[in-house]
């Protein structure tokens, strides 16, 4: 394997660490403008949906200017209560869906 391109766009629904949404996302799928769709990763074919949220040291405080991207393979689970991640309990810099 090459490369993989990751497109992302804001997400305009972040406005603070504190939302636990991401901060990137990937772009809108315009083939499909009436749906909620975004543009995936291909990888060796499988897909994938793209996410930066905000990277966190080992005592979970956010590396100010530092993104964690997170690749999820398509069709894994839905987001619930509107929110596409939230940050894991314990000390590290994972984030669980």
């Amino acid at each position: 394997m090459d490369k993989i391109y990751i497109n992302l766009v804001k997400n305009p629904d972040w406005k603070s660490p504190a939302d636990k949404v991401p901060v990137y996302i990937g772009p809108k799928n315009m083939k499909h403008p009436d749906k909620n769709w975004t543009v995936g990763v291909n990888v060796n074919g499988q897909w994938y949906n793209q996410a930066a949220f905000p990277s966190k040291d080992q005592d979970g405080n956010v590396k100010e200017g530092e993104l964690t991207i997170i690749l999820t393979p398509s069709g894994a689970g839905k987001a619930t209560n509107n929110s596409f991640a939230k940050a894991n309990d314990g000390a590290n810099n994972e984030y669980t869906f």
